[in-house]
């Protein structure tokens, strides 16, 4: 009887002994899937990248129609809103005409500017939308490729852990019948 279970124990400290080895392998497919984890934190400070670009965007676009305005109240003479220049124009009169033509000329040259630099905000915006897209195509294909593998070499690794287990099992239930 001792014998037998000494041979039974014996295959149990077999058993025991790979769990170790089990563990390392199970814990090599959850690095593989951590990978996953970081990826979300890129995407993340892509979108913070594309909402910064986005809002230069809008801010350029809302400075424009602000010159657009101004130039406007400048040629026609009149203020919509109430403003600093609107009340020392009428306290003090209005600038002479040299002075409202440079005025003019100038803020036509920023808005010349201001198209130039919407112009290209919106190009920067619509490229880098399509760059970050290309990306998260291409990361999407590998992902399929790379999670199908570790799912398949995980299976893989549990039927195996299986197998194993169920012939210490066998061979520890061999050496209980013999006794």
């Amino acid at each position: 009887m001792g014998d037998g279970l000494q041979s039974a124990g014996h295959h149990m400290d077999t058993y025991a002994a790979q769990i170790d080895d089990i563990l390392e392998e199970e814990e090599h497919y959850a690095d593989q899937l951590k990978e996953y984890l970081f990826y979300t934190d890129a995407v993340r400070s892509v979108c913070k990248k594309h909402e910064l670009i986005q809002y230069e965007l809008e801010m350029a676009a809302q400075e424009l129609v602000s010159k657009k305005q101004q130039r406007e109240e400048l040629a026609t003479g009149t203020v919509r809103v109430f403003s600093l220049k609107g009340m020392t124009s009428k306290l003090f009169g209005t600038e002479s005409q040299e002075q409202r033509e440079s005025r003019l000329a100038a803020l036509e040259q920023s808005i010349q500017e201001g198209e130039e630099t919407l112009k290209e905000k919106n190009t920067e915006c619509k490229e880098f939308v399509q760059m970050a897209w290309e990306d998260i195509e291409r990361f999407k294909e590998q992902k399929d490729k790379d999670l199908r593998e570790a799912l398949i070499s995980y299976a893989i690794m549990q039927i195996s852990t299986c197998k194993k287990g169920i012939q210490v099992w066998s061979n520890a239930k061999d050496c209980f019948n013999k006794m």
